[in-house]
């Protein structure tokens, strides 16, 4: 029976549960233009049947089946805007707080779940990916759903039918889950072995093979699933080369192994993670989970076997834990930062021998001060995140502006030129019909012998009256591909149109009128309608004078 105190605390939490929906809520009614991975994903759910989007998808992408068919649902029924497109991650973004509330309110003190609510809420990438169209934030949730479900189906208050019940739920929702999120494949087999343990603990082997027999839904779901989503991804040799640095050395023995997993807690504390007290991030979390009063032992264990999984995925090279794909086990790290939390508040009550009064809330206290302090990185990276994200960019980039500048101004027989990365953004704001034909320039640094593929010798040869330029998403060009491009191409033509779309920059050119000498994006700044100063560099892209080497141009075709 629930007391007025227990039913207060829940109002509390779903009150800061809500609150932090409300603020996702707000953020994604902005509809913010997508970015060069949300492009990418969103031009195969586009262009794809939903008997298309099983086995592998262009330009490098992988996501679950299930994932794609709603995404791909809500694309036929809503059209391809920003927010029809996000609604989805927006779902499981608010579904992930609303699990934490859950949690919260079953196992934890009031402290310890409004520390958890606000954590999901303002965790930096946590937030982030509930506004992006990518899986990463129903992997979040089920990350967290999925222990908690095994743990509340272990639970004491689980009996005889009702108990049974529930693990026979649990496998059907892991089941039905691995299709929607891989977060939720992932953290499936150490919480299935847990669950069967600990049900054979209280009730005997033979419960514990009761428990384990409906893993053969679990494993024919599997099966299915990895023909027509994991096989592909695993085989993609394009997505093999992306995340090779997400691994352990391929030659590294154990020992090795171990080291490579240990570097990887100060880099994953940050990204994915969210904080910046690197190990210590770890360690308190750890803590937490260990040393928290009141907790069953199945809960502690289930969480903590989340971020486990992920170390030893990665270990076996089977799943990478880098940035954004480690989003799963973030979750499950803080839940244990919020049972540290009530660790630190039960040690300030004074200690039962006088050796101990004044240890223990002094520890506490102790304690308590990290924790704060942890509490104020995470917010202030999770706010000033927030604050950096101007409604009209993406990453420093506004595709949607600069894509549709170029076509109120496109004619028949203009050809859009871009690089490797910049394609996308075509492809997608510019749509199926008016993307084409497009051609990609590279830059071959030090090559003499440019031949008729230099962009130059192309336009000389008829290749095109007129390019729509987009210089967009640069990171895989050299630091002095802009200028070189714009100097080959300003030697041939003439610019008749520049706008810049914060470090974007799109530019028409005119190989029909004479070219009156060749131009710099610093120039172009100058002109009407630029923006009147020179152009921002990031630090790893420096401005860059136009250096030697060749612009080669070549058909534009989806890798």
């Amino acid at each position: 029976m629930h007391t007025q105190s227990d039913r207060r605390i829940a109002r509390v939490v779903f009150l800061g549960a809500a609150a932090g929906a409300l603020l996702l809520g707000v953020e994604w009614q902005w509809g913010r233009m997508l970015w060069l991975d949300e492009e990418m994903i969103a031009i195969n759910l586009r262009d794809r049947s939903m008997r298309e989007l099983a086995g592998t998808l262009s330009l490098g992408q992988a996501a679950p089946y299930g994932w794609l068919v709603l995404q791909r649902t809500m694309l036929l029924a809503g059209g391809t805007g920003e927010r029809t497109l996000r609604l989805i991650p927006l779902v499981f973004g608010m579904a992930t707080l609303a699990t934490a509330s859950w949690i919260g309110r079953r196992w934890m003190t009031a402290a310890g779940a409004l520390s958890l609510v606000f954590l999901c809420a303002m965790g930096q990438w946590v937030s982030f990916h509930a506004l992006e169209l990518k899986h990463y934030s129903a992997d979040a949730c089920f990350g967290l759903l999925l222990p908690a479900l095994a743990a509340w189906a272990v639970g004491k208050d689980a009996e005889g039918v009702n108990r049974r019940r529930r693990v026979l739920a649990w496998w059907i929702v892991a089941a039905a889950a691995q299709w929607i999120s891989n977060g939720a494949l992932f953290v499936t087999p150490a919480c299935a072995i847990v669950l069967v343990l600990f049900t054979a603990r209280r009730f005997g082997w033979q419960e514990g093979m009761r428990a384990a027999m409906p893993g053969c839904l679990w494993l024919a779901s599997f099966a299915v699933n990895y023909r027509v989503t994991l096989g592909p991804a695993l085989g993609n040799t394009f997505l093999k080369g992306y995340w090779a640095n997400a691994f352990p050395p391929a030659a590294a023995g154990p020992v090795e192994i171990l080291r490579w997993l240990a570097s990887q807690l100060t880099p994953l504390a940050v990204k994915p993670g969210g904080s910046g007290f690197g190990a210590a991030f770890w360690g308190v979390s750890a803590v937490g989970l260990l040393a928290a009063p009141g907790y069953p032992l199945a809960f502690r264990v289930l969480f903590a076997s989340v971020p486990c999984s992920a170390f030893a995925w990665a270990g076996l090279r089977l799943v990478p834990v880098s940035d954004r794909l480690g989003l799963w086990f973030v979750p499950a790290l803080y839940v244990g930062l919020a049972m540290s939390v009530e660790t630190s508040i039960a040690l300030l009550r004074p200690g039962i021998t006088p050796r101990l009064r004044w240890i223990r809330p002094a520890a506490g206290a102790g304690s308590l001060i990290v924790l704060l302090a942890m509490a104020a990185d995470t917010y202030a990276r999770g706010k000033i995140y927030l604050a950096m994200r101007p409604y009209a960019s993406n990453h420093d980039l506004n595709d949607r502006g600069a894509i549709n500048w170029l076509l109120r101004q496109r004619r028949d027989g203009d050809v859009w030129l871009a690089s490797y990365l910049s394609l996308p953004a075509i492809w997608w704001y510019a749509g199926r019909e008016a993307s084409t034909p497009a051609v990609e320039a590279s830059l071959e640094p030090g090559s003499s012998n440019c031949g008729g593929s230099d962009v130059g010798a192309w336009a000389k040869a008829g290749g095109a009256r007129r390019v729509l330029v987009y210089l967009g998403f640069g990171h895989d060009t050299p630091p002095e591909f802009d200028e070189t491009l714009l100097d080959r191409l300003s030697s041939v033509g003439s610019v008749t149109a520049y706008r810049p779309f914060h470090s974007g920059h799109a530019l028409i050119v005119d190989f029909t009128e004479p070219s009156a000498r060749p131009v710099t994006l610093a120039s172009l700044a100058r002109q009407p309608g630029g923006s009147g100063q020179a152009p921002a560099f990031s630090p790893d892209r420096p401005a860059a004078k136009p250096g030697s080497g060749c612009i080669t141009v070549a058909p534009a075709r989806r890798w």
